[in-house]
């Protein structure tokens, strides 16, 4: 597993702007999202920046409301077999948190098959939120285990459709912030897919890696406006990550 490293940047005070909900801390973001909020369905899709910005909520999300966070644990369904510790424990150490107890606050449930997925989101996550009381979920890559070439295509889109309703269903019912995630990929039916997520999800948001900036454009939201935001980084870096984001 390639090692993520924790962002250097200066401590982001609480946020100045009126947002309601899960922030990012991070300016332009905060601005073109105008936060995430309970009851939301966020879908981030694109480049593999999509799963950073996720891991980087799974922090956010622990911190007290005044600091922008929902002061609570997460529950993180990792479908794309990509969580990295190593990046969660050095962004807790940006704000304040001790990197093992940030840890332990997150509840990761792996599915190695589409079967497996399908049980872990349909079944056994109501009983995680149950028990936890976690209102931050995280599911990473949500459409590959459905790419599966043993799996037939209506096979796939019947029960990626149901997995996708169930989610809809669990948000409206918990009040929770649901964020997945859905890497770029050339093969066909993972873009089909990906259209019964978007169909679904009441916030959207296109993630392309670009020279020397992230473009982020938010295709779907009932009261933001649709918009995109760059954040630049350092082009000399060979990887884009959080450390590297710079406002200009």
């Amino acid at each position: 597993m390639q090692r993520l490293q924790a962002p250097t940047m200066i401590l982001p005070q609480p946020p100045i702007l009126a947002l309601t909900g899960l922030s990012f801390g991070i300016e332009r973001l905060d601005e073109l999202f105008g936060g995430l909020r309970n009851g939301e369905f966020i879908v981030f899709h694109g480049s593999r920046m999509c799963h950073i910005l996720s891991e980087w909520l799974c922090v956010r999300g622990q911190l007290p409301q005044v600091m922008g966070g929902l002061d609570s644990s997460v529950v993180f369904v990792d479908g794309g077999n990509i969580f990295d510790p190593y990046f969660i424990s050095e962004t807790a150490r940006l704000f304040g948190l001790n990197p093992e107890e940030a840890l332990k606050n997150i509840w990761i449930s792996r599915a190695f098959t589409s079967y497996q997925m399908t049980a872990l989101i349909t079944e056994e996550l109501p009983r995680i939120l149950d028990r936890e009381g976690s209102r931050l979920v995280v599911i990473s890559d949500i459409a590959s285990l459905y790419c599966d070439p043993d799996m037939g295509m209506l096979e796939a889109k019947k029960t990626f459709n149901y997995v996708t309703q169930s989610l809809g269903n669990l948000i409206k019912k918990r009040g929770i912030v649901l964020v997945a995630t859905s890497l770029s990929s050339r093969a066909k039916r993972k873009r089909c897919l990906e259209e019964y997520l978007l169909g679904r999800a009441s916030v959207a948001a296109r993630v392309e890696d670009g020279n020397p900036h992230l473009k982020i454009s938010l295709e779907k939201h009932s009261s933001q406006p649709l918009a995109s935001t760059k954040v630049f980084f350092d082009e000399l870096r060979a990887q884009a990550l959080l450390e590297d984001f710079a406002e200009v």
